[in-house]
């Protein structure tokens, strides 16, 4: 090439190729081959490299973490009017989801002071309008150390002079643009056109309203943002060839996983046009485990939580917190010394060093924000931070395992998607978005619904992208198949992976005989309303619970309700043989809330919510004060024998209006089924009530009364009298040897913790 030449061909103009992931990029890159190549690279890169705020640097990731700490450490009084408590791990795991809502708010440019939360929350404004005033706060600690976090309105510019020697930018869009995204781009395009590629299907049709034009499903476009003019419109690829395989358990799935890869190697398939993906990360283990021959590589990287490092330094954290110990150098000297100590003793040392050192950076260019943290909180924020590095999986084979955010725009011959259960397809879950639907629809942003079929268009894209999928899953009735088995009319394809792929020879085959469970009642046996709510609903489990005493998994589903039964006790309790005052008791009841202690900041965050769920209980207790009722006793515990056979239970309230002798159980849930029919055996709570009032010394015109907490009814048991003749007669069951059989309504089984004993 002459010279002259040469000058043209390097002054020559290009396209800027823009895709979703840096692999779909490297891919493009491998499919043209040799020869000068365009520039090509991920979308977070492009908005990283094209805008600046002047005089400002991006806080790093880790770095945020420590300054939201220090801002919501620093408000008084925040831990007894919200959401936070007062430990440092509380801190850790409030930020999470404040973050995720800061961050959104300024992708789509919204104030969070025009949210419009007085119709939808009410009385709680004010607690969410101090949520919004830690961001303020947040936001100017980060001013005065010269950092910016997300980009806030238009405090930024786009760096023109990048685009000098660019044609065009060709973004290959393949997810959400946000209202900043969009404006960017915007931007840019009255420097050099941007171009939009994008396919629609459809779960992501309606994500594309921004453009103002007419387009239909199922096609490939190419549009000029500035002014949506359609340039290219193509219809889109039909599905690959799809197989679906329901499996016994999760396990079982690794199976047809390896059968797979031992047909890739052995068809001499380039590795890089298969994968397995793995909706959930935590499958990755199973694959591991029985990667016997190492042809597997986790694409996402391994665990680093269960490195000999960490070990060493949870250990050192638990001594400590055990035995505290004096120290005066600064926090951070004692954590450099602490942790260089440690990395010599671990065996992983060469592998981690360059993640410590660069922890250890990040802090020191903000050594003074950590003159308020202690000892413990610099280990447990070190830790925290660590746990979040992923180990390049550089020991594993060629056979590629990832995410189904690592496959986005790429093409395969064949992949395999494990867990293909509704339970992870889509996998994202409500307790990850902050606003209601209501407020999302009238902001304009995505709602979880939008999220949900924004996953759901990922995997419909590698359908379309892989010429042989294989979809596996759990077949059980506590987890369905994804529901986008059925959208997409697969279930017809649906065949029992059991029969054709095991993870262990088979011998011979095995008859499944059915487990028979006959025993008696131990004569010493106590009986409640909820053993026997249990006995009824699914004799295997009242076995298991009863009689085994298997003990399941604390659950956290109802600890709300458990919270508010106990406030109400000790907030009535005071006022036993009196009329109650109403206002006093409501006022003790919220501090009671505001003071305990939840798991994360999302739980306590719905249990103040449910306070205020409380407004039609209290006029209800308002009313039936004002009549003149007594309250009589509060989670009264008795014995009582019944048929024969000995209960013990406690009465959440006893209350005397009039002649009448109320027993009360609160209720505190969205569905409350009430009034049951004399012949339905599910619920004898409030029959097993009056016996136990009478034990008491409780007499005369007694009734029982479901109390709907949400809804502030008093609700009577229509039945009362008549459910409490056919609890003797359905006590007779166990004077006798039962069958404890697995019960034939399998929604009992959904949420049972037994169900995969029972192999359901």
């Amino acid at each position: 090439m002459k010279g002259s030449n040469l000058k043209e061909f390097f002054e020559k103009k290009s396209p800027l190729y823009v895709f979703s992931t840096q692999r779909y990029a490297n891919e493009f890159y491998q499919e043209l081959g040799d020869g000068f190549l365009p520039q090509a690279m991920g979308a977070g890169e492009f908005f990283s490299t094209i805008v600046f705020v002047p005089f400002a640097r991006v806080v790093p990731k880790n770095v945020r973490k420590i300054f939201l700490l220090s801002t919501i450490a620093n408000i008084e009084n925040l831990t007894s009017e919200l959401v936070f408590e007062k430990s440092f791990l509380g801190y850790l795991e409030s930020s999470s989801f404040l973050f995720n809502f800061f961050d959104e708010m300024a992708s789509f440019l919204i104030d969070i002071k025009q949210i419009p939360l007085k119709d939808t929350y009410g009385d709680y404004e004010e607690y969410l309008n101090v949520i919004f005033g830690i961001g303020e706060k947040y936001h100017q600690k980060l001013r005065e150390y010269g950092f910016y976090d997300t980009l806030v309105g238009d405090n930024y510019e786009v760096l023109g002079e990048y685009f000098e020697n660019i044609s065009s930018v060709e973004f290959y869009l393949d997810g959400f643009l946000s209202t900043q995204e969009r404006e960017i781009l915007l931007k840019i395009s009255k420097i050099v056109p941007v171009f939009l590629h994008i396919r629609t299907d459809r779960y992501n049709f309606s994500h594309f309203d921004f453009l103002n034009i007419s387009l239909q499903s199922n096609f490939d476009y190419k549009i000029n943002l500035e002014n949506s003019e359609i340039i290219t419109k193509e219809p889109a690829k039909d599905m690959g060839e799809i197989e679906v395989f329901g499996f016994g358990s999760r396990l079982s799935q690794s199976a047809l996983v390896f059968a797979r890869v031992n047909e890739w190697l052995s068809s001499g398939i380039d590795p890089q046009k298969v994968a397995i993906i793995t909706p959930s990360e935590d499958f990755a283990k199973y694959l591991k485990l029985l990667d016997r021959h190492n042809n597997l590589n986790l694409a996402m990287g391994k665990n680093i939580e269960e490195s000999h490092y960490i070990e060493i330094l949870k250990e050192k954290l638990r001594s400590i917190k055990e035995s505290p110990v004096q120290i005066k150098e600064h926090c951070l000297d004692w954590l450099l010394e602490l942790t260089n100590e440690s990395l010599q003793l671990a065996r992983d040392k060469s592998i981690l060093i360059n993640f410590h050192n660069e922890l250890i950076a990040s802090y020191e260019k903000i050594r003074k924000i950590f003159d308020e943290f202690s000892y413990i909180e610099t280990l447990e924020l070190y830790l925290s931070d660590f746990l979040n590095f992923r180990i390049n999986d550089v020991s594993g084979g060629k056979i590629r395992v990832m995410g189904v955010l690592e496959s986005r725009g790429l093409s395969f011959e064949a992949v395999i998607i494990v867990d293909f259960n509704d339970q992870f397809v889509p996998n994202y879950k409500d307790s990850d978005m902050f606003l209601n639907t209501a407020i999302r629809k009238s902001l304009k942003i995505p709602t979880i619904k939008d999220r949900q079929d924004l996953q759901k268009h990922y995997y419909l894209q590698i359908f379309k992208n892989t010429r042989k999928i294989d979809l596996t899953f759990t077949n059980t009735q506590s987890n369905p198949h994804s529901k986008m088995i059925d959208e997409l009319d697969l279930s017809q394809k649906i065949i029992d992976g059991e029969e054709r792929y095991s993870i262990f020879p088979i011998n011979e085959e095995k008859i499944y005989q059915k487990e028979e469970i006959i025993d008696k009642i131990p004569l010493d046996f106590v009986f409640s309303a909820s053993k026997l709510n249990t006995f009824f609903s699914c004799k295997r489990r009242f076995y298991y619970a009863y009689i085994q005493k298997l003990i399941p998994p604390k659950e956290s589903s109802g600890e709300i309700s458990s919270i508010l039964h106990q406030a109400l006790n000790l907030a009535y309790k005071p006022f036993i043989g009196k009329t109650p005052n109403i206002d006093n008791i409501k006022k003790n009841v919220q501090d009671y809330i505001h003071q305990v202690k939840t798991n994360n900041g999302i739980d306590k965050l719905k249990l103040e919510i449910a306070t205020f769920e409380l407004a039609d209980f209290w006029a209800t207790e308002q009313k039936r004060a004002s009549d003149g009722c007594v309250v009589l006793d509060c989670e009264k515990e008795f014995h009582a024998n019944i048929g024969g056979f000995n209960f013990l239970g406690r009465i959440d309230r006893i209350d005397q209006l009039g002649d009448i002798c109320y027993l009360i159980d609160y209720k505190f849930k969205s569905n409350l089924r009430v009034n049951p029919k004399k012949e339905d055996n599910s619920d004898f709570q409030l029959s097993i009530y009056d016996y136990g009032a009478r034990s008491l010394g409780y007499e005369g015109k007694i009734k029982g009364y479901i109390y709907d907490l949400k809804n502030g009814k008093l609700i009577e048991e229509e039945s009362f009298e008549d459910k409490k003749e056919l609890l003797i007669e359905e006590l007779k069951i166990f004077q006798k040897e039962i069958d404890f059989e697995i019960t034939q309504d399998k929604k009992n089984c959904r949420y049972c913790p037994y169900v995969d004993i029972c192999c359901i």
